[in-house]
């Protein structure tokens, strides 16, 4: 029958093997051949402080009211559990399941199917688990595949991640690739390498090295990017930084800027957005301004509360954009709707408006234009133009034409089918009916 082995308190024991039970009461266990691993076939439990001077195998580790150190591997078959108490282990830990109220730290791998800590896990070696749990911070300081992480404080990995679920009341930070099903994250999230994750979920800042996200991500504060991202949608109350991408769509409620070549579906912000490459999508909704460094290329509508900067080609369905309209060339399916608009090689739309005041450098092409009182251009090549009163213009070609009251024409005027002007609109030379027009520049 198997007999338990009692360490009395403030002694110490060498054993080699037991077949029952070992009981340590506030004492020091070793071996007693120097590298041999002390096996205990049945249950080990500790009162107070105890110390293993070498290796421990058993079916479970209980401890209470003391710390807990195990000189070397630490394997369990079933259960660690230890009351007001922490477990340092100078080697591998191997077991079941983990219920430690305070502090456990392994210098290295860790291998469990469930870990429960109060306060604080240090890993040293590679960390695997189907959950940890932990009350304050879980740090590993190489690689880590745990099925869920869920952590009251603040997580570092320095090797690569793989994990369905991070959850994080604090900041999680991630030094290797971080493959993840979801990161729920209450405050920030760092990750220095690249991400492949479905879904990410964050109070407050997000930095990224690239990578994929295949879900959403929504940011309470900021999101950057490093490297590019391809992403299925990202939502961010603050600011967005990204190295350009691939993803779909885009809500930010301050700025957006891209630092690279960028495709997407939608983009809607509130303030700005900065685009440093090329940039193609659906459509770009935007309170207030606007930035693209090359070309600008949208299959649906730019709408712009403010200014539109393109320093190439820009190309959409229909663009509206309450003050400026600037591009190299701007070409528009429906229309163009704008106060000012400024291109070096003109701009083309079944339909182009000029506001109240409005200017055009370039020449305006389209099946019909109209310019707003006062409002100053170059040269139309048109269907049906209009210029309200006060206008001025260069060399207008349409087939027809009206010209309010005060209106000044300083080129020629072209036109195949009317003429309407108003008797105070002044011509450098007389209106030409005539049958064929000349053709636009583009």
């Amino acid at each position: 029958m198997p007999e338990d082995v009692v360490v009395p308190r403030r002694t110490t024991k060498d054993i080699s093997e037991v077949e029952g039970n070992l009981i340590v009461d506030d004492a020091v266990v070793r071996a007693e051949q120097p590298g041999e691993t002390i096996k205990v076939s049945g249950a080990t439990e500790c009162r107070d402080d105890c110390v293993f001077e070498s290796g421990l195998t058993t079916s479970e580790l209980r401890g209470r009211d003391g710390d807990i150190l195990v000189d070397g591997d630490l394997t369990v078959e079933n259960l660690i559990k230890i009351k007001r108490g922490e477990l340092e282990v100078r080697g591998n830990l191997t077991s079941k399941k983990i219920e430690v109220d305070r502090r456990v730290e392994v210098t290295g791998d860790l291998d469990v199917e469930q870990g429960r800590v109060g306060g604080s896990l240090r890993v040293g070696g590679n960390s695997k688990a189907s959950r940890i749990d932990v009350g304050g911070s879980f740090r590993c300081s190489s690689d880590a595949e745990v099925g869920e992480i869920d952590v009251g404080g603040t997580v570092k990995i320095s090797g690569s991640t793989k994990s369905d679920v991070i959850d994080v009341g604090g900041s999680f930070h991630g030094e290797g690739p971080v493959e993840a099903g979801k990161i729920d994250v209450g405050g920030s999230v760092d990750v220095e390498s690249d991400v492949l994750v479905d879904e990410i979920d964050v109070g407050g800042t997000v930095r990224l090295a690239g990578g994929q996200a295949r879900g959403r991500i929504s940011v309470g504060g900021s999101l950057k990017s490093s490297a590019p991202l391809d992403f299925d949608e990202i939502k961010v109350g603050g600011s967005v930084t990204i190295s350009g991408g691939k993803g779909g769509y885009v809500k930010v409620g301050g700025s957006f800027r891209s630092e690279g070549d960028l495709v997407f579906d939608e983009i809607d912000v509130g303030g700005t957005v900065r685009l440093e490459g090329n940039a193609s999508g659906r459509s770009i909704d935007v309170g207030g301004t606007v930035r693209a460094g090359g070309d600008l290329e949208l299959s649906e509508s730019l709408k712009v509360g403010g200014t539109a900067e393109v320093g190439g080609k820009l190309n959409a369905r229909s663009i509206r954009v309450g003050g400026k309209v600037e591009a190299e060339k701007v070409e528009a399916v429906e229309e163009i709707r704008t106060n000012t608009l400024k291109t070096k090689s003109g701009a083309m739309a079944g339909y182009i408006e000029l506001g109240r005041r409005g200017e055009a450098e370039g020449p305006l092409i389209a099946k019909e234009v109209l310019v707003r009182d006062r409002g100053r251009v170059e040269d139309i090549y048109a269907e049906t133009v209009t210029l309200r009163r006060g206008c001025r213009a260069g060399n207008i070609y349409a087939a027809r034409i009206r010209l309010e009251s005060g209106c000044r024409i300083r080129g020629d005027v072209r036109y195949t089918e009317s003429l309407e002007a108003d008797r105070d609109v002044a011509f450098s030379s007389p209106p030409e009916k005539t049958e064929k027009l000349p053709s636009p520049p583009f």
